[in-house]
């Protein structure tokens, strides 16, 4: 049973008992219902809770400028030649001797004598090494060139940021004062029900 029908029998048993006391008065009654009054009322909900996203910054590059070796040093050798001189030197071609010799005087007498031949030289050149053939060893320095190359400066990062939680107003309709519902006597008596 709903309330509606529990008063609506609590409504009959009063006017039973109302015609009980006072017998015979034949009051008539109308049922008056007053619809519920609504109003409007204004609340936040939230439409996105907060929440974290990760922004990536990118990686920043430079430019250096740096001096590489573009042939490295290097030594070789260099042969020297011998230094020679022509010399002249005086040998002996025949040595000294001692041979006889006759010869007439001035008045014809034949005289012998020992004669000393000296020694016969003669001159001879020969090649002699002033200084031996010897290697020297030289160097060449390295060659260089200046180049330019790119260098990160800072390396990509990963940061977070927290988005705040966004609200909107929504409007929404409540009960400001409950309908009712009541019988009314249409002879000026008001007796309320439900």
């Amino acid at each position: 049973m709903n309330i509606r029908i529990v008063s609506f029998v609590a409504f009959a048993l009063a006017l039973s008992a109302a015609g009980s006391a006072q017998a015979g008065d034949g009051c008539c009654y109308q049922r008056v219902t007053t619809p519920p009054v609504y109003g409007a009322v204004q609340e936040q909900v939230m439409v996105s809770p907060p929440h974290t996203v990760a922004l990536q910054s990118p990686a920043e590059y430079g430019e250096v400028t740096e001096r590489i070796v573009t042939r490295p040093a290097r030594t070789f050798a260099r042969p020297v030649p011998a230094i020679t001189q022509s010399v002249a030197e005086r040998v002996m071609v025949q040595p000294a001797s001692k041979v006889w010799s006759v010869t007439r005087d001035a008045y014809g007498r034949e005289i012998g004598c020992w004669v000393v031949q000296p020694a016969v030289y003669s001159t001879v050149y020969r090649t002699v090494v002033v200084q031996p053939a010897s290697v020297t060893y030289e160097t060449e320095p390295a060659e260089y060139a200046t180049v330019r190359r790119p260098v990160q400066v800072r390396a990509a990062q990963t940061y977070y940021q927290t988005v705040p939680a966004t609200y909107a107003t929504q409007t929404r309709q409540v009960m400001v004062q409950p309908g009712t519902d009541s019988w009314q006597s249409l002879g000026g008596h008001r007796h309320h029900g439900y």
